[in-house]
């Protein structure tokens, strides 16, 4: 596990009106390995209107269901986590995404 992902989750704050916002970013980097999309997960997830692009695989106890990640100065979203069994780790399916800066 040589590759670092830093996962991203919005702080939220109650606005005068009640509505919940985001108002910051919480950042905190994870220790994992990184991994080509297959050619079904590409397929399957493109005809969905996805683009996925990087599998990370990390321990699960380092993953808190964040909704965005950064890799090398790039911004992802995480779009699916699949639970690997036999063991504890986590994969983690990362897309480029439109309004994910």
């Amino acid at each position: 596990m040589d590759d670092v992902l830093t996962l991203i989750a919005p702080t939220l704050a109650q606005n005068d009106i009640g509505d919940f916002v985001e108002q910051s970013e919480k950042h905190r980097e994870i220790f994992g390995r990184v991994s080509s999309v297959s050619r079904a997960e590409w397929y399957n997830a493109g005809r969905e209107g996805m683009n996925p692009e990087i599998v990370f695989t990390t321990p699960l106890v380092h993953y808190c269901w964040e909704p965005e990640a950064e890799f090398h100065g790039v911004r992802y979203a995480i779009y699916r986590t699949y639970f690997v069994q036999d063991t504890d780790e986590i994969e983690l399916y990362l897309e480029r995404k439109a309004g994910v800066s």
